[in-house]
């Protein structure tokens, strides 16, 4: 797996939205074909289950995968040094250099 493949998929993972796999419908949950899923929709799945009451849909970590792309692409790294405060002290007491 390559560096793109890897930014895909997390890419995939930090923007799904249930709303890609399942809809309501008076008042019933519907699950769309996974054969009809395109391959980033499939990618964010972390697992499908029949919980013997309905259908378990769990995708992967949205916020991790916006942390890891956040990470990676450099965002806020100029913002966490513009509120670097650089204090000097001048005349400190004696006893206080220990």
């Amino acid at each position: 797996m390559n560096e793109e493949a890897i930014l895909n998929a997390l890419q995939a993972i930090a923007f799904s939205d249930y709303t890609d796999y399942i809809w309501i419908e008076d008042g019933q949950v519907r699950v769309k074909d996974t054969r009809l899923l395109r391959p980033e929709q499939r990618a964010a799945i972390a697992g499908i289950k029949d919980s013997g009451k309905g259908v378990e849909l769990k995708l992967h970590d949205k916020q991790k995968a916006l942390e890891l792309l956040v990470k990676y692409l450099g965002f806020f790294e100029h913002a966490a040094e513009e509120a670097t405060v650089r204090v000097e002290l001048s005349g400190i007491p004696e006893d206080w250099a220990e």
